[in-house]
């Protein structure tokens, strides 16, 4: 495949790599860092595609398992960290807006709040639904079955609507 080829995946991509991104990431300097990891991840896995999948699922797939193994490393990075640092711990609270938070609607923002409580795995199969994958990609993606993935995501919903109604005091 080509340098052309792979400009164009990532140009198809680039939004659904953003919005992982804002899931899995509690500020923008860390979003610019993962999505340039995702970037890199696809690049060097370009080579190796297979048409078992649409590319961009494929591309998905990686991107998704770069973001899931950043939250790891970044866990990792924070547990020797607090160790030292208590205090800090303390200070750190909820997540902050962002720049430009403002500037989308209300419920998106509560939307994305809500959505950091999830899980990476519970992260992960959502944010291929709000994307618009199929049932088959998600279940390709994530290696559980397609009614599988529709009991998680019922539950994964149920999660986020008790989560939201907490966070307004209902």
């Amino acid at each position: 495949m080509s340098e052309e080829q792979f400009l164009e995946l990532v140009e198809e991509n680039e939004e659904r790599f953003h919005h992982l991104c804002r899931i899995y990431t509690d500020r923008s300097a860390e979003e610019k860092d993962l999505y340039q990891e995702m970037l890199i991840q696809v690049w060097r896995a370009f080579p190796s595609f297979e048409d078992r999948a649409s590319i961009h699922t494929w591309a998905y797939r990686i991107a998704l398992n770069t973001a899931i193994s950043f939250v790891r490393k970044k866990r990792t990075r924070r547990d020797y960290h607090d160790r030292y640092r208590r205090e800090e711990v303390s200070r750190r609270g909820r997540r902050q807006t962002r720049p430009g938070d403002g500037e989308s609607p209300e419920h998106v923002t509560t939307l994305y709040d809500a959505i950091s409580h999830l899980n990476p795995s519970e992260k992960a199969i959502l944010s291929m639904y709000l994307e618009d994958f199929s049932y088959a990609e998600i279940a390709y993606v994530t290696d559980i079955t397609e009614n599988h993935v529709g009991v998680k995501l019922h539950r994964i919903k149920k999660k986020l609507s008790k989560i939201i109604e907490e966070e307004n005091g209902a």
